[in-house]
């Protein structure tokens, strides 16, 4: 599980929220923008499904090839 980039609670995150978060979260624009299924395609899983599992979360699983 983890946060979901794609969510629309964070699209509609209202600015200084966001920035408060950015806070805590120094890379948290390096992440948004990170492409988690080439990543894990690329390390030798199988393509991962995303299913999301709260308005904020989503769970990535991938098998072995």
């Amino acid at each position: 599980m983890d946060m979901n980039p794609q969510s629309e609670v964070h699209a509609k995150m209202p600015p200084y929220i966001l920035t408060l978060l950015k806070s805590t979260e120094p890379y948290l624009d390096d992440y948004f923008t990170f492409d988690i299924e080439q990543a894990v395609e690329s390390a030798g899983f199988t393509r991962p499904t995303l299913t999301c599992n709260s308005p904020r979360h989503r769970t990535i699983v991938a098998q072995v090839r």
